[in-house]
């Protein structure tokens, strides 16, 4: 440890050494390298600049000359068409009004064409179409001259606009004009490509002489025989006539030249390499200023570098010096770097913590770090660190082996010649004890001040040596208003020697007393106290003190008094109460019963004491209440219910309703149960009346009277349930409807008594004859109607036939034989009631309609019987 500094200084200078012979060949190494890569970068560059500008000027002289392309097909195909025209006409041009009309006309074919003129052999015109612009008087010069040399096609340019010209010969072979189309230039621009890259392009067309035909481009005009005299340098215009499109890279011009297919004519465009690459040369420029701005910075930060250095290898020296002086201080010292890495530690640090040096060196201070220390006090150091600021202040650190340290340290920035931290300087003390002492102290002096009691020492001489802060809110005093003052300043003479005096004598002899009365304070008026003393012997085993514990009972006072009162008037209320009340134990053994439950039940209340109200149940309600009862006493339910009978001494049957709550009394050993019985006899009563009664008007509101069969209501309410059952699990139903023949008669000739009677005996024949599930009723009248559930349409009818037999065969009262007539109907996908109804009512009266006392069945569309019962 003691040559660890000199150690970290001599390595420190060997690696400074090492690193100022390899950094300037390694940093002109690298500028070389920057500088080969940016000359590298820029090259590709200005290739890409001049590649991507001659893709694009091919790309426009490629929409340039097929716009001309399809301009000249375009002129070709009117002129060709014009001049056939002509040529079937016999009259001379002046005799010939539609002319013009003709030439719109073959102008209106294409939209390549601006203008269509006819032309005299002599020059003159003949008609024209579209717009001329100063040729109607005279054909241009090179028409003319086109004329002359009898060619029958020939090109040439009039006003910047390109024009083809043809002769036109009569039916004999006689030259009788010439035809002039003119191209549109407009729809030729409109054909080029436009945006950024486009700019600054020249176009124009070279005749078979390379004679400039048409130009485009404002600029270019002037220039253009400099940049085909620049063009003849790099590249023999007569020997282009292959088809396609060629580039040529001239010093200042970039050039592209395309034959064209339908006229020996050779579309040709050029750009100023300046423009091309005026972004590249911006670049280039913006790559060397930057460049050169990197070589300035490189050789400052260098200069920079060697002077840190220097100032480097100075702090190394000061803290080589430094060690001597630290090595002498009896408290840890730890010296971090910036990095807040640990670069020395003294000899006392090492003992203290129990690491080595090796396991130090290198780690940061947080190696230490416990977990306690609060993170404002890491945020406190940063701050103060951050301002190059001494901080002071604790840790709680955790040593090698494992036990915890509160240290109290102080971290300082340490200097170079310079004025900059280089290093943190960090001393510390341990003051683990002294902060438990202090925090005992604090925790018995906070439990003293919290508690309840109100707490006294006293001297032999009945002064106050020290109060808690209940005492001093009881008298309503300061503390120097109390301590070092007597006992019988606070509560007078007579009070101090009449009660407290030989307690206080008592436990100075050696014996702890305990005592309890009222008390008159100045802050809390007179309470009910329980005093307390017990002797304090000293190092020498002499009695010196008295501690004294005044405990407030005054409500615990006021309460029993309180309760004592309660249970008296709860006693008085309970024997006068209208019902019954119980009090039982934990097991449910009963301890008090009222009067009026002891009246209930006809006994005495030292006969229901214990398990006797057990005997008193009736035995059908024996079992249950006593396992409801047993139940809740096992599992400590809160609450209890029940209903029941019992007899009394008279044997009279009484129903009760019980109700108990469970209760833990704090003076009681067991928790207990209060209840509540009231006697329900009369109100059972009533509601066995008021069921029987709701039973009888729910049967009258269903059956009819006459006949005790189900009523109309009932028989509609229980088909829409059988529909219902059908629509959800596909259950069928079928109706039988039926009839009695003549009944008319019958109250006409009998009477309605006789009607009466036969109708009863119509029921009682149904009832008889029908199964337990189907449900016959009263429709209405004499008609009657048969709910049949579970059964398909042959099974109805069936049971029709049946009933009708039956029926056929019975006699009645006073008229003897009677028949009906019987229509059935099963249920069908979609059907509700009224159609259901439907069916049967048109069967039923079919079977009156063909005789009566039959049966009819009621079929849905395309549905037979047989099919039915399949």
């Amino acid at each position: 440890m003691r040559s660890q500094p000199f150690h970290l200084s001599v390595q420190s200078s060997q690696q400074d050494n090492r690193l100022a012979r390899s950094i300037f060949p390694g940093a002109v190494a690298l500028l070389l390298v920057m500088t080969v890569m940016l000359a590298w970068g820029l090259y590709q560059d200005y290739r890409y600049s001049l590649q991507s500008a001659g893709e694009r000027l091919q790309t426009q002289l490629r929409a340039f000359g097929s716009a001309v392309d399809i301009a000249f097909v375009s002129a070709d195909h009117v002129l060709h068409d014009t001049r056939h025209t002509l040529k079937g006409r016999s009259q001379p041009l002046d005799a010939q009004t539609d002319l013009r009309r003709l030439l719109l006309g073959s102008l209106l074919e294409t939209s390549a064409l601006d203008s269509l003129t006819l032309y005299h052999p002599d020059g003159r015109v003949a008609a024209s179409a579209g717009q001329t612009l100063g040729l109607r008087h005279q054909a241009p010069g090179w028409v003319i001259d086109g004329l002359k040399a009898g060619s029958q096609s020939f090109t040439g340019i009039e006003n910047g606009r390109l024009g083809v010209a043809e002769l036109v010969r009569g039916p004999e072979g006689q030259l009788i004009g010439v035809l002039l189309a003119m191209v549109d230039p407009e729809r030729i621009d409109s054909e080029l490509e436009s945006g950024d890259g486009y700019g600054g392009q020249h176009l124009m067309l070279l005749d078979n002489r390379n004679r400039p035909l048409m130009v485009t481009g404002s600029s270019f005009e002037q220039h253009k025989l400099q940049v085909l005299r620049q063009l003849d340098q790099q590249f023999e215009l007569d020997l282009f006539s292959a088809y396609g499109t060629r580039l040529v890279f001239g010093e200042q011009y970039l050039f592209a030249i395309r034959q064209l297919g339908q006229q020996p004519i050779r579309a040709f465009a050029a750009i100023e390499r300046e423009r091309v690459l005026a972004g590249w040369t911006f670049r280039a420029l913006f790559a060397g200023a930057g460049l050169g701005i990197v070589l300035l910075l490189s050789l400052a930060f260098l200069q920079h570098w060697r002077n840190s250095r220097a100032r480097e290898r100075q702090a190394a020296n000061d803290l080589v010096r430094l060690y001597q002086a630290i090595e002498q201080v009896p408290s840890p010292i730890m010296i971090t770097d910036l990095d807040r890495r640990i670069i020395y530690v003294n000899r006392v640090f090492l003992m203290r913590s129990g690491y080595s040096s090796e396991e130090v060196l290198g780690q940061k201070p947080n190696m230490l770090s416990s977990g306690q220390t609060p993170a404002a006090t890491y945020q406190a150091l940063q701050r103060e660190l951050k301002l190059e600021q001494t901080w002071q202040g604790e840790f709680i650190n955790r040593m090698r082996d494992g036990s915890e340290r509160v240290e109290q340290a102080m971290v300082t920035p340490v200097r170079d010649v310079d004025g900059r931290v280089v290093s943190y300087f960090a001393i510390s003390h341990d003051v683990t004890e002294q902060r438990e002492f202090e925090a005992r102290l604090y925790r018995y002096r906070e439990i003293v001040n919290a508690a309840d009691e109100l707490m006294a020492l006293v001297d032999t001489h009945y002064c106050y040596q020290q109060v808690n802060r209940r005492y001093l809110d009881y008298h309503h005093r300061e503390r120097d208003e109390i301590e070092g003052h007597a006992w019988w300043e606070l509560y007078g003479d007579e009070l101090f020697n009449s009660r407290m005096k030989g307690n206080l004598d008592t436990a100075l002899k050696g014996t702890p007393f305990v005592t309890e009365g009222w008390i008159e304070f100045k802050g809390a008026g007179r309470r009910f106290c329980r005093m307390t003393g017990h002797p304090i012997t000293g190092d020498d085993g002499h009695i010196e003190s008295v501690a004294i514990n005044i405990a407030d009972l005054t409500e615990r006072k006021q309460s029993e008094e309180a309760l004592r009162s309660s249970e008296a008037r709860f006693r008085a209320l309970s024997e006068f109460s209208p019902m019954g009340i119980f009090e039982s134990d934990a097991s449910g053994r009963n301890i008090y019963s009222n009067r009026y439950f002891c009246d209930m039940l006809g006994a005495s209340a030292d006969k229901l004491r214990g398990f006797g109200w057990t005997d008193m149940l009736h035995p059908e309600d024996l079992e249950s209440v006593l396992s409801s009862w047993q139940e809740t006493m096992a599992r400590q339910h809160p609450d209890w219910y029940c209903e029941g009978r019992v007899l009394n001494d008279d044997n009279q049957v009484r129903w009760f309703r019980c109700v108990a709550r469970r209760y833990d009394d704090p003076d009681a050993s067991e928790a207990r149960y209060i209840g509540i019985v009231v006697d329900i006899t009369g109100q059972v009563e009533h509601q066995a009346v008021l069921e029987r009664k709701n039973r009888e008007l729910e049967r009258l509101s269903t059956t009819d009277v006459l006949t005790g069969l189900a009523n109309r209501g009932r028989l509609e309410a229980l088909m829409i349930q059988e529909i219902h059952r059908y629509e959800r699990y596909g259950t069928g139903f079928a109706i039988v409807m039926l009839d009695v023949d003549h009944f008319k008669q019958v109250n006409d000739s009998c009477g309605h008594q006789v009607g009466d009677q036969v109708l009863r005996q119509l029921a009682d024949l149904m009832r008889l004859n029908t199964r337990l599930s189907d449900c016959p009723g009263r429709w209405g009248g004499e008609e009657f109607l048969i709910i049949c559930p579970n059964t398909g349409l042959e099974g109805a009818r069936q049971l029709a036939e049946s009933l009708r037999r039956y029926i056929e065969q019975a006699h009645f009262p006073v008229i003897g034989h009677r028949t009906c007539s019987f229509g059935v109907a099963a249920i069908q996908p979609g059907d509700q009631s009224k159609e259901m109804l439907k069916r049967a009512d048109d069967a039923m009266y079919r079977a009156k309609s063909g005789g009566r006392n039959r049966v009819e069945v009621g079929l849905a569309e395309n549905v037979t019987v047989e099919q039915e019962s399949a």
